[in-house]
């Protein structure tokens, strides 16, 4: 296996990424994986899937999205699902585009907030022959109106509703924390905190922030809604029980609804176990690339 950094264009500015490539001459099926919300290429477990992939023989595209990491845009931090969802879209066609990819047999990675945008990629975009979701969001919508303690929601609707002045005036956007400590201010909560701290320490490019607009648009994604959509294409969802920062009653409702051929796989853990508990992650892991190379492969 060799990695390569490359740059591909979206909507009109540059998106990194990095190549897992296997040994060979090809062309290779290969995957597409992003990760979670304000999160970075260089994280937890997008670096470990995507050397299994390639060591199996499925050539790995990371990426950064767009205001993100090594990508480009501005303003920096937002976190934005139709943008996302076009990068995620111009990643596959840069894909198609290399000789040493298998067009017809491409498939799509995402974790998290990420995990959930692939969902909806995967509704609609048939180039995408094998899906993974991994603790997806699949309903933030519901989750923050219905289901978030009535503090935390009345925080994010304000913070939200301060942005809308500036934003008219063209000011320069706020930001606000991803995570803090306990009883201050931020989009998830203390339970984010550690995995936060580490990563700032472990990634350059990551920043422990979004931009305040950015969870406006955010806070309205229900991706979950387009699920009957995915089939036939083979899904299989990795999901964290108990999950605290994307509920498992939403992932689980989204799950049952899917067509075949879907697979469910729950580990006992917290969200972000599935980053930073070993055996976990090596759980996950494995699955995924046992997953890809079952459709992809044969």
């Amino acid at each position: 296996m060799r990695t390569e950094i490359i740059h591909f264009q979206s909507e009109g500015d540059t998106c990194a990424g990095t190549i897992y490539r296997p040994e060979g001459d090809g062309p290779f099926p290969a995957v597409l994986l992003s990760h979670g919300f304000g999160a970075v290429r260089t994280m937890r477990n997008i670096p470990e899937v995507a050397t299994l992939l390639a060591e199996a023989g499925i050539l790995a595209l990371a990426i950064d999205f767009r205001y993100l990491g090594d990508s480009g845009g501005e303003p920096r931090q937002q976190v934005r699902p139709t943008a996302q969802r076009q990068d995620l879209g111009n990643a596959l066609s840069y894909l198609e585009t290399r000789e040493d990819v298998r067009a017809d047999r491409l498939g799509l990675w995402g974790t998290s907030f990420s995990g959930g945008q692939s969902l909806r990629i995967a509704a609609f975009d048939k180039r995408v022959k094998a899906l993974v979701a991994q603790v997806p969001a699949t309903d933030l919508y519901r989750q923050i109106k219905f289901e978030a303690p009535p503090e935390h929601r009345k925080l994010l609707e304000s913070t939200i509703a301060a942005e809308r002045p500036r934003h008219f005036g063209q000011l320069a956007p706020a930001t606000m924390k991803l995570a803090d400590e306990d009883g201050k201010p931020s989009v998830f909560g203390v339970e984010s905190w550690e995995w936060a701290q580490n990563n700032v320490r472990e990634h350059e490019t990551f920043h422990n922030a979004v931009t305040v607009s950015s969870l406006e648009e955010a806070l309205q994604t229900a991706p979950a809604d387009y699920i009957e959509s995915i089939a036939p294409t083979p899904l299989l969802v990795i999901m964290a029980e108990p999950d605290k920062t994307v509920l498992t009653k939403f992932t689980k409702a989204a799950f049952e609804r899917a067509g075949e051929p879907k697979k469910l796989i729950t580990y006992a853990g917290l969200h972000y176990d599935v980053y930073d508990k070993p055996e976990i992650l090596a759980m996950a892991s494995k699955a995924a690339r046992d997953w890809f190379v079952t459709y992809l492969t044969t």
